[in-house]
């Protein structure tokens, strides 16, 4: 960790009390971050030298009321924008910058900086998310991670002290890029009590060690990077007994938001930034129902980020959660837009199979659909050497237009690999339709 284990767990501190914040204080809480930071951005940082006015009143003080006439603005823009997002110089008090790139995943990565202070807060919010979940702090964790090509099998590399309850803890971390083969050969040997990885790659791991008649070595799994399935989570914790923990973040923005022990929602991390929702439809904010997530993080002062659209979505629920914390709650994760498919009628939705789902139709070990028009789907697959089982067209069919919409036409196509992207993820849906 780069940050001081003391100023992290005082923040931690600070977090047990504002989780259970009512919404007005929690709003003024919020205020008093977002305020120094609106200053900042409109005199230190070019991009925002005159995108903020909207926001200032004559004497210099915030107009709340005019927050929504500020633009949005996404990773694209972020990358045309280049070194104009980068502060000239920022309070001290923030500490040293630090510079890193996304994942790649959508295509150019984006350049970032961001502060000791932001990493402060992304430490507090992973033991917060460890100590909600209960997690054994003292047992090893395992990260197969994007290490842009570092740590390679067969033994991969010592880890950074993973939590601040018990710094001591072992670590380990294993390249993505690295084969599930020996993905699964080097956590067998490691041993590890917990797993930090995309949840493809707990499927992938879990399917492996079926096929080989053993049992994976961990008992939780620690999901990140990938939306976190509905179908994956009940084969991973029904299938292999784990403990599943679906941690939301992203490499720019830090911590945004993880799963309630309590149930199915994820809360909110209200204290890190400012999180919006956007109807699809009229723009407008909604704390009910699905729509594009619009984020603006409080302490990183190096690259302000400032009404942020990652092209995430997801759907929120005005429901309180069951575990009495007031942090407002996100029903579920939806994915990236080109994640979500759209059909001739207007309607959408957000596929979620696992591959046993297609088992009665393909002899398929890996499969990916692509959506190439409203109506036509392609689905690839990979065979799967030891079936004798033969292609059902019609049959797949048949499943997929229950499972997705009437409407759609399928066309299978074998192939001898789906590759994982850059940066290790594997998209088992996307859409070419925009």
């Amino acid at each position: 960790m780069s940050v001081s284990l003391e100023a992290s767990r005082k923040f931690v501190t600070v977090l047990e009390k504002t989780q259970y914040y009512p919404p007005d204080r929690m709003q003024a809480y919020q205020r008093r971050l977002l305020q120094p930071l609106l200053h900042h951005a409109r005199r230190e940082v070019p991009f925002y030298a005159t995108r903020l006015d909207p926001l200032f009143a004559p004497d210099q003080s915030i107009r709340w009321e005019a927050w929504n006439d500020i633009p949005t603005f996404t990773r694209a823009d972020a990358q045309q924008a280049g070194d104009a997002l980068f502060a000239k110089s920022y309070p001290e008090q923030m500490g040293p910058f630090s510079e890193g790139q996304t994942s790649g995943s959508t295509g150019t990565p984006l350049k970032f900086r961001t502060t000791g202070m932001a990493q402060l807060m992304a430490t507090a919010a992973s033991q917060r998310i460890f100590d909600w979940h209960a997690v054994d702090c003292s047992a090893k964790m395992a990260i197969i991670a994007d290490s842009r090509g570092r740590y390679p099998a067969p033994d991969g590399a010592p880890g950074r002290q993973w939590n601040i309850t018990k710094p001591e803890a072992p670590a380990c971390q294993l390249s993505v890029t690295e084969t599930i083969e020996n993905q699964l050969e080097w956590i067998l040997k490691t041993r590890p009590g917990a797993v930090t990885s995309y949840p493809s790659i707990a499927v992938a791991l879990g399917e492996l060690a079926e096929q080989r008649g053993i049992a994976l070595p961990f008992h939780t799994f620690v999901g990140q990077g990938e939306v976190f399935s509905d179908a994956a989570k009940t084969y991973l914790a029904g299938t292999h007994g784990l403990k599943l923990i679906d941690r939301y973040g992203a490499s720019e923005l830090g911590a945004i938001a993880a799963q309630c022990p309590a149930g199915s929602l994820h809360h909110q991390f209200c204290e890190a930034g400012l999180m919006e929702v956007l109807d699809f439809d009229d723009g407008k904010s909604i704390t009910d129902g699905r729509g594009r997530l619009i984020l603006t993080p409080f302490y990183n002062y190096a690259m302000p980020l400032i009404r942020y659209e990652n092209q995430d979505q997801v759907e929120l629920t005005s429901q309180a959660c069951i575990c009495g914390r007031t942090l407002p709650s996100i029903q579920q994760i939806l994915g990236r837009e080109r994640n979500v498919f759209t059909y001739a009628d207007g309607s959408r939705s957000w596929p979620s199979m696992l591959e046993g789902e297609y088992q009665p139709f393909l002899p398929s070990r890996q499969i990916q659909g692509i959506q190439k028009s409203l109506r036509d789907v392609e689905i690839r697959f990979v065979r799967d050497e030891a079936s004798s089982q033969q292609v059902d067209q019609p049959g797949l069919q048949t499943y997929l237009r229950t499972r997705l919409h009437p409407s759609i036409t399928i066309d299978i196509f074998e192939t001898p690999e789906i590759p994982r992207s850059a940066s290790g993820k594997y998209e088992q849906w996307i859409t070419l339709v925009r």
